[in-house]
């Protein structure tokens, strides 16, 4: 009777505590985590999400303060460094850590509410008994981590070596390099090892190793790619055709012009064989001045107060080098041997249409030069290089530049040899004379009230640029006379030669300047012909001074330029 007692009380008691548990975790707060749970080892249990936060940012930022060491030892090197575990690039997730634990003891889903109440409670209890622990939500920055090992243990490592394919231009043959094996460190798997101890704020020191890794590229793939760019380049001439131009590839260009990359193709990796984009760009640009056709604005005169053309406007045809690249690739990897660059389009800036637009009112000034005494060639260089500035325009703000305009001087344009002054000589040369015109045009700018940007008087005093002092030499490519068109309006320019005179007219729009020009002035003149001029240049409007320039000339004996004519002449 007795012993039925005992158990009867027994199981009395054990109900008790049942029915006192199920109280317990039955009217537990809702939002609190339930008793026993812990991150890492950090006990959240019956703490809110809130307050599980605040415990878990500081745990982690003690963790994040300690060291870790990381040690590297082998036959012939060894190193030992210790860092602050934040320095590795380790980051924390807290929001998505506590995720799964506050849901513990919170099902929802079930056959019925009584189901639903006994899995709850049984998850409770075990979390209370086992003390369950979840792992922290951790990620570990590639690029940080890769950094510290690369800074502080890189020299360690032997990095592969692709099998190499190499161009000889002797040969115009490939050649192989053979791939080598490197020694490189396993960083995923540090990164694996270091990143399960931090999910549960643990610190496990780094044994760093070098492992064996092998090339992306073997010998057989790059002997592979090279046959195949080998076969390109045999399979014909490769000619470009541009604007009835036709230009070939030499087989010498197209080898450089190979390039080979590593390429997936399903599980394995091949050599691809490629041409260099840039280095084909380069060889557009090479030749883009012989194909592209350049706009031409009207050639114009102004007569009788009104603008006339006499040539009329030509668009022109640019090389589209981005294009015309893609299609070289294209066409040679596909083996075509014949290749038609693409062109855009380029319409002049001034049209017919537009012509009204340009406000060209008057004459706003004039330069004249006379030659008298000129040999028949030298005449003959005036006539031609001055036509080649006839009609045409130069536009607000624009820099003149006479050497761009005047362009290639020589046989094929129609100039004759004539003395030029040249490396200390005065000697023969195509286009001798031509400084007439640039003096010419220099004093027409001079006397407009231009912006003389660039302009070199003459080594010494030339008969046919008097008074002296007033002149501007050219020579291709330097020196140039540069000048700037300040009206804020458009400037036309005509030559005429009259008789031994040669004159530049620029035709514009009144600005209401005033251009007073003192000089030039001679002095310091010698027995030997040398001398000094100054020539001033004031611009005003409305009273006002805009600018003033001068412009000083210092021109040595012609004695140290002597005369030498060829044998024939």
């Amino acid at each position: 009777m007795k012993k039925n007692a005992k158990i009867g009380l027994s199981f009395l008691g054990t109900v008790a505590i049942l029915i006192v548990a199920v109280f317990c975790f039955e009217y537990f707060p809702k939002n609190a985590f339930a008793l026993g749970i812990k991150i890492g080892e950090v006990n959240i249990g019956g703490l809110s999400k809130t307050e599980a936060e605040e415990k878990l940012k500081l745990e982690i930022n003690k963790f994040l303060q300690k060291n870790i060491t990381f040690n590297f030892t082998d036959e012939q090197n060894s190193r030992l460094k210790e860092i602050k575990i934040q320095e590795i690039g380790i980051n924390f997730d807290i929001k998505e850590s506590l995720k799964n634990p506050f849901f513990v003891g919170k099902n929802t889903k079930g056959k019925g509410k009584l189901e639903v109440f006994f899995q709850n409670l049984k998850e409770k209890i075990a979390a209370l008994l086992k003390k369950r622990q979840f792992p922290l939500s951790v990620e570990i920055s590639d690029e940080s981590f890769d950094k510290f090992l690369t800074e502080n243990f890189g020299e360690f490592e032997i990095l592969p070596k692709n099998a190499e394919i190499i161009f000889d231009e002797k040969t115009l043959n490939f050649k192989t390099k053979k791939p080598e094996e490197g020694m490189l460190f396993n960083k995923e798997k540090n990164e694996e090892k270091i990143k399960k101890s931090a999910e549960f704020l643990k610190i496990n020191n780094v044994y760093l190793a070098l492992q064996k890794s092998q090339p992306e590229i073997n010998q057989d793939q790059a002997t592979t790619a090279a046959k195949k760019a080998k076969e390109i380049i045999e399979s014909g001439r490769y000619i470009l055709l541009a604007n009835k131009k036709t230009f070939t590839i030499e087989k010498k260009t197209l080898g450089n012009w190979f390039f080979f990359l590593p390429k997936r193709e399903g599980s394995t990796t091949i050599l691809s064989v490629s041409l260099d984009e840039e280095l084909i760009k380069n060889h557009l640009e090479e030749i883009s001045s012989a194909v592209n056709i350049e706009a031409k604005n009207p050639i114009l005169s102004f007569d009788g107060g009104k603008i006339k053309i006499i040539l009329p406007p030509e668009t022109g045809k640019i090389l589209n080098i981005e294009k015309s690249s893609k299609e070289i690739q294209n066409k040679i990897l596909a083996r075509k041997n014949k290749i038609t660059l693409s062109f855009d389009k380029k319409e002049p800036k001034i049209t017919e249409n537009k012509i009204k637009e340009l406000q060209i009112e008057k004459l706003i000034s004039s330069g004249s030069s006379n030659f008298s005494g000129s040999s028949k060639s030298r005449i003959n260089n005036i006539k031609v290089g001055s036509s080649k500035f006839n009609g045409i325009l130069i536009e607000p703000n624009e820099e003149f530049s006479f050497n761009k305009i005047l362009g290639e001087v020589g046989p094929k344009q129609g100039y004759l040899p004539e003395l030029v002054i040249k490396k200390n000589k005065t000697v023969p040369e195509y286009g001798g004379g031509l400084c007439q015109v640039s003096t010419t045009m220099f004093r027409a700018a001079v006397n407009s009230g231009m912006e003389i940007t660039a302009r070199t008087p003459h080594a010494y005093a030339v008969k046919y640029y008097y008074p002296q002092g007033f002149d501007a030499t050219i020579y291709l490519p330097f020196p140039d006379l540069k000048f700037k068109n300040n009206t804020g309006a458009h400037i036309l320019i005509q030559s005429k030669i009259k008789g031994n005179n040669l004159a530049f007219e620029f035709f514009g729009k009144e600005d209401g300047r005033k251009v007073i020009i003192k000089g030039p002035y001679q002095y310091d003149i010698k027995e030997d012909g040398s001398m000094k001029a100054r020539l001033e240049e004031e611009v005003w409007r409305k009273g006002k001074l805009i600018f003033k320039k001068t412009f000083l000339s210092y021109y040595k004996s012609p004695k140290l330029y002597p005369v030498e004519r060829n044998d024939s002449e």
